[in-house]
């Protein structure tokens, strides 16, 4: 199976990713992942069906770490540019701009999604603090992400009807 559909999943993940070298090991993480779950596969589905959804599987978390790994280096990105930019007031207007934003968020919504994106907890260590099931969480992140996006458009079509 692997000769036959290695050169799609390649192709598949370096449109995705743009990169020969994450596409190669997205493949390689593709068919372990379908050798692992070999048990479960079914004839119901045909196997392009089955890899491809193991390979978005894959996809997403590699989406992920790379996320987990933007958040855990943002930190120091910004206290260097912050040395190197001594007028802030771009970083400041942004900050006033998400605060206004998140505050019209219903507050379970709103703590759920300053818990992940802000402070970088996961999923399931917001469930425990909360109280919550992860699938909670999950509702609740997508539909702050959903709600933060059309009020960031709203207010971008208002300012620059200003202009």
């Amino acid at each position: 199976m692997y000769l036959q559909w290695h050169e799609r999943a390649y192709y598949y993940f370096l449109k995705k990713a743009k990169s020969e070298e994450v596409a190669k090991e997205l493949v390689q993480l593709t068919f372990i992942k379908l050798w692992q779950y070999r048990a479960s596969l079914s004839i119901e589905y045909s196997f392009e069906v089955q890899l491809f959804t193991i390979a978005r599987s894959v996809w997403i978390d590699e989406l992920r770490k790379r996320a987990k790994e933007r958040t855990l280096h943002q930190p120091l990105d910004e206290s260097s540019q912050d040395a190197a930019a001594p007028n802030n007031t771009t970083a400041f207007e942004t900050d006033n701009v998400l605060q206004a934003v998140l505050d019209h968020l219903p507050p379970v919504r709103r703590k759920v999604f300053e818990l992940n994106r802000l402070q970088g907890y996961s999923y399931k260590e917001i469930a425990q603090h909360l109280g919550i099931s992860v699938k909670t969480v999950d509702n609740h992140l997508s539909q702050a992400i959903k709600q933060l996006k059309t009020l960031l458009v709203l207010l971008s079509v208002y300012v620059l009807h200003l202009f």
